[in-house]
């Protein structure tokens, strides 16, 4: 794929472009980077693609969708209401020319994805997503804000049911800051419920600020300020609901909680939202899935006892160079770093 092809698409288009509609309902690590390349390269596509987004994800079910395959369905059913209908004149059923076919054929699809963008317009379906190495900012209809990381992404219905919970979904790491609309504690109604779906867990919040992260099968989740509950989606009911307090912390994958501690500087996990690259006790692996998740780097790391390598203590820099200077000073390795984001991490050598 390259980017001509998409740099003067309309909505309409992108509904009907195979390769998108694959990459929206199931995406892979390569479809990912084109697609955050692309938007980082043509922004003025970016609230289309978000639309177009946002339409698929609402309205299709199945895990695959053809346009050609669509097409065929669509005569089909066509050609059988035709066939139903009693013939008065003539006892024979004419057939189409080929060329009329596939007029009707497009003529369907194209009602078809007008009835779609029109459903969301009326539906105010939102998705935002966001480029390696870019921060931005959500601000929700009840006014509660989200900031998302690098690679990341944020989906919800602009037209929120007052008498129903608030819900979001995130992909990736988002920091929230929601406003509290509960007056009274013990008596929690409805729509004062607002709820984070974030891989296998679910995060419900009264008002709240706190940090989370869904990316490799982990979801891991920390408490700046105010109070949550963790619930598992998942049917193991040896995992209990967790409430949270300022300062934990949970990690959860396969259905199993692997952490629960406190924070010494809980605020230390959101620093990226100033641009700030941080890292307490971090392993090598830690700060190489950081590289390629959150600013779209490759990193090759041939020997696996480096993976283990841990840098005690408190890391802040600005910068993904100045990261890489105190990696290599700290640890005592040779990293390499080509034009294309590619990193290579070796052992360093005797001189």
């Amino acid at each position: 794929m390259n980017f001509e092809k998409y740099t003067q698409f309309t909505l309409q288009d992108f509904l009907a472009d195979d390769d998108f509609i694959q990459w929206v309902i199931n995406p892979g690590e390569e479809q990912n980077a084109f697609w955050q390349s692309f938007l980082q390269a043509e922004p003025q596509q970016k609230n289309i693609v978000e639309k177009a987004a946002a339409t698929i994800l609402q309205y299709r079910k199945q895990d695959d969708f053809y346009n050609g395959e669509h097409k065929e369905l669509l005569w089909n059913r066509i050609e059988q209401s035709i066939a139903e209908q009693p013939l008065t004149t003539a006892k024979k059923v004419f057939r189409l020319p080929a060329f009329m076919r596939i007029a009707a054929a497009i003529m369907v699809v194209a009602g078809v994805s007008y009835w779609m963008i029109s459903q969301y317009n009326s539906t105010k379906q939102h998705l935002f997503t966001t480029a390696f190495g870019e921060v931005k900012t959500i601000t929700l209809p009840d006014h509660s804000q989200v900031t998302l990381n690098g690679n990341s992404s944020l989906a919800y219905s602009g037209s929120w049911n007052k008498d129903a919970a608030r819900e979001v979904w995130i992909k990736g790491e988002g920091y929230f800051n929601v406003t509290h609309i509960n007056t009274d504690s013990t008596h929690i109604k409805p729509n004062e419920r607002f709820i984070v779906h974030c891989g296998d867990v679910n995060i419900e919040v009264l008002g709240t600020t706190f940090n989370v992260k869904a990316r490799h099968g982990k979801t891991n989740v920390a408490l700046i300020t105010g109070k949550i509950r963790i619930d598992y989606t998942g049917t193991d009911t040896a995992n209990k609901a967790v409430i949270m307090r300022p300062g934990d912390y949970i990690e959860y994958a396969a259905k199993k909680l692997l952490v629960n501690k406190r924070l010494v500087k809980p605020a230390l996990v959101s620093t990226w939202r100033s641009s700030e690259i941080s890292f307490t006790d971090a392993t090598l692996k830690e700060i190489a899935e950081t590289l390629q998740d959150n600013y779209g780097y490759s990193v090759t790391i041939k020997d696996p006892a480096l993976f283990s390598l841990k840098i005690e203590g408190d890391i802040s820099v600005n910068s993904v160079s100045d990261l890489l200077d105190v990696v290599a000073t700290t640890l005592n390795i040779k990293i390499e770093q080509t034009a294309d984001k590619h990193i290579n991490i070796t052992k360093q050598t005797a001189p």
